[in-house]
């Protein structure tokens, strides 16, 4: 399994620099001290590539999937469905040799909700409700054979969050350690449900933040980009940045942490990791 550990390159929308210039900037001035190749995609209608593109799963693997989200089934939605393909053809000469080898997965998803974990795969259950004209075994046998792996599924809070990705609730550490997001702070009962499944699989670690009232947007610590052993969090300028920071740098210790203002992406309600696509070349 690929994991952000092993990745090399990151691909951004070219609609970034326009929607969120002083995030963009930060980024590639980050990327560029240190060597990291980076790329603007031609052919992106939103700036969320971690939802359209392909998730790779080998060096030679590409997932591709259906890109319909029920949350873009309204007229302006269906303008910002980006379909990969059209990204591909435009940066054929960047892409052509991901695109010869790519399995298609005949199901709605966004890679969004695709955490990978090791040897297995964390989504919400949103997958299931996508994908109503299969059974929930089916979509799950689909999945696996896909994936090539086990795939953990934890509850979808479709009131807190309605898109129902899961990489706004954990982040893969390695050596079998997750990191979750502050859910506690919003909804125990979510938070609950999340440790118990996933304590079967992962030793979990839990975000805290030592503030008289917790922000609403302290979610977005969690959605940070990692790149090999480069990790940029989100920065909201509140309280909880500098202890985000602390953490993150505690539980990855043989990583270099840069904080990223991003306020730009997170007010348009995703982070680091959504407006990101990260691969080993």
């Amino acid at each position: 399994m690929i994991t952000d550990n092993l990745t090399t390159c990151v691909y951004f929308s070219s609609i970034l620099p326009e929607k969120c210039p002083v995030l963009n900037a930060h980024i590639i001035e980050t990327l560029q001290k240190r060597g990291i190749p980076y790329v603007h995609l031609s052919g992106t209608k939103d700036i969320w590539c971690r939802d359209f593109m392909p998730i790779q799963i080998e060096e030679d693997r590409f997932v591709f999937y259906k890109y319909t989200p029920d949350y873009l089934q309204d007229k302006i939605g269906l303008r910002l469905q980006t379909n990969p393909m059209e990204v591909f053809q435009t940066e054929s000469n960047q892409l052509q040799p991901i695109q010869k080898n790519s399995f298609s997965l005949d199901l709605v998803l966004d890679g969004g909700n695709v955490v990978k974990c090791g040897d297995k795969i964390v989504m919400t259950d949103k997958v299931f409700v996508e994908n109503k004209d299969k059974s929930n075994v089916e979509v799950q046998r689909m999945l696996e054979e896909a994936f090539r792996c086990e795939v953990v599924f934890i509850p979808w809070d479709s009131q807190g969050e309605p898109y129902g990705h899961s990489d706004g609730i954990i982040h893969y550490l390695g050596d079998k350690r997750v990191l979750m997001t502050n859910y506690a702070d919003f909804d125990k009962t979510f938070a609950n449900d999340y440790l118990r499944i996933l304590e079967k699989h992962f030793d979990v670690i839990t975000l805290k933040y030592n503030v008289k009232r917790k922000h609403e947007r302290s979610w977005s610590y969690i959605n940070f980009l990692q790149v090999g052993h480069l990790v940029l969090v989100p920065q909201l300028g509140i309280l909880e940045d500098e202890q985000a920071l602390e953490q993150i740098s505690a539980v990855m210790p043989a990583c270099e942490v840069v904080g990223i203002p991003a306020l730009e992406a997170v007010r348009r309600g995703g982070a680091l990791n959504c407006i990101s696509w990260n691969i080993k070349a």
